[in-house]
């Protein structure tokens, strides 16, 4: 075997033994989702950056590429920037505390600083992004200029991560990828039922349910967007309790087999308000802040 494979094959393995199979954010129709709102409310001069820096690209387009990525070894360093983990007992602002005291990144809270600081300089074409793979308690630090595009596409996709409640997880279950249910019968995890399959059960499109989404009034919109980064992390910490709240369950199984919650009909109408608000909250949210970093750029 060609050693370039043989050192190909040796990467791969290790970053499937570091990262344990994760969700990752909104699936691709939630990123979409997020992104569409996002661009249809930017304003003019926003806009008009955003067009230079995608040119005919939609900010939907580019935000499923962090997760395109993910298989890519030399990209694993940011698969922790995917996340916040937040413990049921801690508050946001203690990880924040905590995180503060490490000098290296280690969550969606500490890297969207550092890419809105870099998309806010209307002179700067590339910076150094910085993070680590951690495998039995040792870190391997890694690094990579990215440019603005890159840099655009992850603010955009961990802008609605912070929005997926299970994004902003428990530690010992992963974010629910721990949580085996049964989704309408078919056995999956509690993560992927909020990343992917709630939103694929309403059978819309990413271009149809965005437009549904799109509707929140002037005043809605400006009680949305009065926080930022830790306020949204709290919010989505906040609704775990809903999301691990299963209802009624049927009778269990037969003994010696494992009791998986059943997730269907009930479990979606309980839970569907909440889904689409994240989803609409994290569009308009991404919309002001792109207005925000643009806004001092040269005419």
């Amino acid at each position: 075997m060609p050693l370039f494979m043989t050192i190909g094959i040796k990467l791969s393995l290790f970053a499937l033994l570091t990262f344990p199979a994760l969700g990752y954010g909104w699936g691709q129709n939630g990123h979409r989702i997020t992104a569409e709102i996002a661009e249809r409310n930017l304003d003019p001069k926003a806009e008009k950056e955003v067009r230079k820096i995608l040119g005919l690209e939609t900010m939907a387009e580019i935000a499923t590429w962090p997760d395109d990525i993910r298989s890519i070894p030399e990209w694993d360093f940011v698969k922790i920037f995917h996340y916040a983990t937040i413990e049921d007992d801690e508050t946001v602002a203690e990880l924040v505390t905590k995180e503060a005291a490490d000098p290296d990144l280690n969550s969606t809270l500490e890297v969207l600083p550092v890419l809105e600081k870099f998309l806010r300089d209307p002179d700067a074409k590339k910076m150094t992004l910085k993070g680590y793979v951690e495998w039995k308690g040792v870190r391997t630090r890694h690094e990579k200029e990215i440019t603005k595009w890159q840099a655009l596409a992850f603010y955009v996709h961990f802008v609605g991560d912070l929005h997926q409640p299970l994004h902003v997880g428990r530690g010992d279950d992963l974010g629910g990828n721990r949580v085996k249910v049964a989704w309408f019968n078919e056995e999956t995890n509690l993560h992927k039922v909020w990343d992917e399959l709630m939103i694929e059960s309403l059978q819309l499109s990413y271009t149809e349910l965005s437009t549904f989404l799109n509707r929140a009034t002037e005043e809605t919109q400006a009680e949305w967007t009065s926080g930022g980064p830790e306020d949204w992390a709290r919010e989505s910490k906040e609704a775990r309790a809903q999301v691990y709240r299963f209802g009624p369950q049927k009778k269990g199984p037969e003994k010696g087999a494992e009791l998986v919650p059943s997730l269907s009909y009930q479990y979606r109408a309980d839970n569907i308000k909440l889904l689409r608000e994240r989803l609409a909250k994290g569009g308009y949210r991404l919309a002001e802040k792109l207005n925000e970093i643009f806004a001092d750029y040269p005419d």
